[in-house]
């Protein structure tokens, strides 16, 4: 698997099944900021809460073939062997990208544990072998990611910009923030001082000698 963070903005996604795994999925949807269906006969009580104020929408049935039309990306969570390989099957036949939980010779993408603050998204992946370990993994790591990286972010990417306007190539650019992103700089950043680290950045900008 290549490992890659889909953009999932409004875009149409599909859940078959509707029990405590099918809801982790949905979850993980909603987070991406995805339209998410759900596709099942039955429901979690936490899935009809999000049914009810209007998260998701519920197609109150067993799935069959045709119910992926219109659907970007999809979630198989039905937990039986033959009912899991028609959809996984269906959904090659109409090009699009599936995961089938627990089965990962039929994935197309594996969904991994994450940690999110604001625009920052860390993500722990085993590539579907173990998610229990991807999940214990995020525990540890997420008293270790507060606010700290986001706020920094949200001024990184306003220097980025800088960068780009003064730097000329993209290779001058990735020689640029190899060096510019420091340890001396990050160290800055943990300890808070946002406007030292944002300060050395920018001299650091305007000392930059293109490579010739």
């Amino acid at each position: 698997m290549y490992p890659v963070n889909l953009i999932l903005d409004d875009k149409p996604c599909v859940v078959i099944g509707g029990g405590h795994v099918a809801l982790r999925k949905v979850e993980g949807l909603l987070e991406a900021k995805a339209k998410v269906t759900v596709i099942s006969p039955m429901l979690v009580n936490e899935l009809t809460n999000m049914v009810q104020n209007n998260l998701i929408i519920w197609k109150e049935k067993y799935y069959e073939t045709g119910d992926l039309d219109g659907f970007e990306l999809a979630v198989c969570a039905v937990g039986e062997e033959n009912a899991s390989r028609q959809i996984w099957a269906d959904a090659h036949k109409a090009r699009i990208l599936i995961n089938v939980v627990d089965k990962l010779p039929l994935c197309d993408f594996a969904l991994p544990a994450k940690i999110r603050r604001g625009d920052l998204l860390v993500t722990f992946s085993t590539n579907g072998k173990s998610p229990a370990l991807s999940r214990y993994l995020r525990c540890r790591m997420e008293k270790e990611f507060d606010d700290t990286y986001a706020l920094w972010l949200d001024r990184l990417s306003i220097l980025r910009n800088e960068a780009i306007a003064k730097l000329p190539t993209s290779n001058d650019r990735e020689i640029f923030w190899r060096s510019a992103l420091s340890d001396e700089v990050m160290l800055l950043v943990q300890q808070k001082k946002y406007d030292e680290a944002e300060g050395a950045i920018k001299n650091a900008i305007n000392s930059f000698r293109p490579q010739s």
